[in-house]
């Protein structure tokens, strides 16, 4: 379990490195203190002891030597020992050569003690401590050496091995209070450090904690934005842009989940309104057209004739229909844009009057344009444009009784050119006046019209949402100002400039 927690858990991963590491650092000093403890008692020894084989060499013994005897030999160099434990002495010839020593002591390992230290040791210049051979052993040991006769021209040397009754360097460290103190006090140290190091780790790493679970939020919330967290936004390290990096991130692929399901939303709601409307001309005009086969020869030529023209209707409206649905899938696409050229609004609002007029004039309908013959030319999709005011003027139509007006605006003032269409329909109900540019939204007065029957006037509920789109690729503006039993107008600003953008429907 505690593996399991250490693997799962990112501070106390570091934690276990940090110790690691500290663990390693502890032991490599350790090592290297225990390395410079041994030199340094090592350099005391020699520089205490330096005097000690001048002190043999001076005695007549040795003096005399090699012509001596060697048992003589034996026993001073046995009697310093015992004076000295520490000591282990011999007598070398200028070769290195042990001529004298004490055999008490065990047999010899080297009968040759290389110079090169002696002579380092006797020029006195070198750093101590100078380590030369033991020859009872095999590793190399401090000592202190004297010439014998005169310095220049010496006959051979005492050397004498310091520590031998001292023990090993091991020994030596153990026996050194301050060395066990300063070891004790660093792995003090280094325990103290790594529990800060953990401590500090968790304090460090519980923002990526809090990041991570917001994280797993994230994604078990079906792509719900989180709140942010104040600490995470302090300050300006690393963490704190992480964590404004995820909360834009978050942000964005929240707004675009919903936008996708909206998206999916509405393509469900289209594909059942669509349906619908398709559905209802389509059996009408399935049941006139069966009428008129199986009932032809009892249908008088005036029934037949009405039931053509009632049928026709009906595939006109599907038609209709079918044609904004194409057209408004066109213009939803990405990658349309307004193909935009200058020419004259007041004159295409004028050439859309006259061709609505009749239709107007037959339904008792009275259609008039109030153009600005001098406005300045208007950069936009003509097309586009031609759409729009034909859509809205054809619904004004639709919702205006006979003995009302339509009326088409065209005015220019210094940022822009507005058109205006107006008329004395049924008007808008309140709630029903923000949905109005929704697909297949009729509102009531169009639920009115379809009630009665007149399947020319109920609409496809298409035409707004296809004037909004052409306004937002324009970067118009448009405004809807509506009271019921009154009338509608509609309003859009074309900028002189336009830019590129999504324009703000309003509606009041």
């Amino acid at each position: 379990m505690m593996f399991e927690a250490i693997r799962a858990q990112l501070h106390w991963r570091l934690s276990l490195v940090l110790m690691v590491l500290f663990m390693l650092f502890a032991l490599l000093a350790g090592l290297i203190l225990r390395q410079f403890s041994i030199s340094h008692e090592q350099e005391i020894a020699q520089r205490i002891n330096s005097d000690v084989a001048m002190y043999i060499a001076r005695q007549q013994t040795v003096a005399a030597a090699p012509a001596l005897d060697r048992g003589a030999l034996a026993e001073l160099f046995r009697y310093v020992m015992i004076v000295n434990p520490a000591l282990d002495v011999y007598l070398l010839d200028i070769e290195g050569r042990v001529q004298g020593y004490d055999p008490g002591r065990g047999p010899l390992l080297r009968q040759r003690v290389p110079l090169e230290p002696v002579h380092s040791f006797l020029r006195g210049k070198d750093p101590l401590p100078i380590r030369g051979a033991d020859p009872r052993s095999t590793t190399d040991v401090v000592f202190s050496a004297a010439a014998v006769g005169d310095p220049a021209r010496p006959t051979g040397y005492v050397y004498a091995v310091l520590n031998r009754a001292g023990g090993s360097d091991a020994t030596i460290v153990q026996g050194s209070f301050g060395l066990s103190a300063a070891l004790l006090s660093f792995a003090v140290a280094v325990l103290f450090l790594g529990a800060t190091g953990a401590l500090l780790f968790r304090s460090l790493t519980g923002r990526l904690r809090q990041l991570a679970q917001r994280v797993d939020q994230f994604e078990a919330g079906r792509f719900v934005a989180p709140q942010p967290v104040a600490q995470e936004t302090r300050g300006g390290d690393e963490l704190a842009r992480l964590a404004q990096a995820f909360d834009s991130m978050a942000a964005k692929i929240a707004a675009q989940f919903a936008q996708i399901e909206s998206v999916d939303l509405n393509r469900r709601e289209a594909v059942l309104n669509a349906s619908h409307d398709l559905r209802t001309p389509l059996a009408a005009l399935q049941g006139y057209l069966q009428t008129l086969q199986i009932k032809a020869d009892a249908l008088s030529a005036e029934q037949r004739a009405s039931y053509i023209t009632i049928a026709q209707r009906h595939a006109v409206r599907m038609g209709v229909l079918i044609e904004q649905m194409f057209e408004l899938a066109k213009l939803d696409a990405p990658e349309t844009t307004a193909k935009c050229e200058a020419f004259s609004l007041a004159e295409l609002a004028g050439d859309i009057v006259q061709k609505y007029r009749l239709r107007a004039s037959e339904q008792g309908i009275v259609l008039t344009a109030a153009v600005d013959a001098g406005a300045p030319p208007m950069w936009a999709d003509i097309g586009m444009i031609e759409r729009l005011i034909e859509n809205l003027v054809d619904n004004a139509i639709k919702f205006t009784p006979s003995g009302g007006s339509v009326r088409v605006e065209v005015r220019t003032d210094a940022d822009a050119i507005e058109l205006t269409v107006t008329d004395t329909g049924s008007g808008i109900a309140d709630d029903d006046l923000p949905h109005i540019f929704e697909r297949f939204e009729r509102g009531r007065a169009a639920t009115l019209q379809k009630m009665r029957g007149d399947v020319g006037l109920a609409g496809s509920g298409l035409g707004l949402a296809i004037v909004r789109r052409i306004v937002d690729l324009h970067a118009a503006a448009l405004k809807v100002l509506s009271r019921v039993g009154e009338g509608t107008r509609f309003s859009v600003r074309f900028p002189l400039q336009p830019v590129p953008g999504r324009a703000a429907t309003q509606t009041t």
